[in-house]
């Protein structure tokens, strides 16, 4: 139990894996309530420094919606080199199969320049990376990869990713440098503007969720990811989810604590991007120590992260989403 409250201080969010959590007689008296209320204040006051070096127009667009999209995000030069680079790379990748797609990666790490010098000189970008510290609201390095979409529409069930749904209770980055144009049917990722914003009916609405969620059929929800009806995004004073149809060489950055999801494709589709993710603790200060920028951790970031995670797995301590698979080009729609 000593561990389940300390959970409590940090991102954990499940409310079937910490009985704390998922306690309805203390979310009754506003435990998850006020969780949410902390993370967001604390991510709200660590922008306020990170903004500085973003434009008003970029801060504006995520206070807004919840995103910021840069078309010819990359020089035409580089984004060539890009282009030609990254379909043709062979190796052995890390794949993740939820239902009908599956998800193929490679880390983007400094060390890898030497395979990929073109990819991971655009995953570095600073513009990029300092967007995703502020949506993130972590003054932390991102971690980056080569990542293919695979969808195969007649195989396996429903992707859990097409269901309208929030990554967990507290602000996350995520980024999208697309290397080909995303249209209507290319499965595109969708949004809803403005539900990254803590409302009071969204308060009511996360408070409703925390008293039943340990109890929920769906697994998904029930460890924190809360899914979201699309009938009732009007009662949250919410509009539809917006697809975000974009041409080749735009980077989107979200925050993936509003309502998101992955559009059901109904066409099989092979779909190339750069992809980042940042997390940390909610209610850090956001100016302590980040062990991945440390000397000799930070050019091979997100390869010991994989390892570690790896080596929790071999433990039981995680689930292993992300096995190797046999070497292959990046742009093959064969799977395992």
């Amino acid at each position: 139990m000593p561990l389940h409250a300390l959970a409590l201080m940090g991102k954990t969010k499940s409310f079937v894996g910490n009985p704390l959590i998922g306690s309805r007689w203390l979310n009754e008296r506003g435990l998850h309530r006020q969780r949410v209320a902390f993370a967001d204040r604390s991510a709200w006051a660590r922008r306020a420094r990170l903004g500085r070096a973003l434009s008003a127009e970029e801060r504006d667009a995520y206070a807004r919606d919840g995103f910021v999209i840069r078309r010819d995000f990359l020089p035409a030069e580089l984004f060539a080199r890009v282009r030609d680079e990254a379909p043709a790379h062979v190796a052995a990748a890390r794949e993740m199969r939820q239902g009908r797609a599956v998800t193929r990666r490679v880390a983007l790490d400094p060390v890898d320049a030497a395979r990929l010098p073109a990819c991971v000189a655009a995953a570095n970008d600073a513009r990029l990376d300092r967007l995703m510290r502020y949506v993130g609201a972590h003054d932390a390095v991102p971690l980056m990869y080569l990542q293919t979409i695979i969808v195969d529409p007649a195989r396996g069930a429903q992707d859990p990713q097409t269901v309208l749904h929030r990554d967990t209770f507290h602000a996350i980055a995520k980024a999208w440098l697309f290397l080909q144009d995303v249209g209507e049917d290319d499965g595109p990722f969708a949004y809803v503007s403005g539900s990254h914003r803590l409302t009071d009916a969204m308060r009511a609405w996360e408070y409703e969720q925390s008293l039943t969620a340990a109890s929920s059929d769906n697994p998904y929800h029930a460890r924190g990811s809360f899914r979201m009806p699309p009938e009732d995004l009007g009662r949250l004073g919410l509009g539809p989810a917006m697809k975000v149809v974009v041409p080749a060489n735009t980077l989107v950055v979200a925050d993936t604590h509003g309502f998101h999801a992955r559009t059901p494709s109904l066409r099989q589709t092979v779909r190339m991007e750069i992809y980042g993710t940042l997390r940390g603790n909610p209610y850090g200060l956001g100016c302590g120590l980040d062990p991945l920028a440390w000397p000799g951790i930070r050019s091979r970031r997100a390869n010991l992260v994989d390892q570690a995670e790896d080596l929790a797995g071999r433990f039981g301590l995680l689930g292993k989403n992300w096995p190797l698979v046999s070497p292959r080009r990046m742009d093959s729609a064969s799977v395992d």
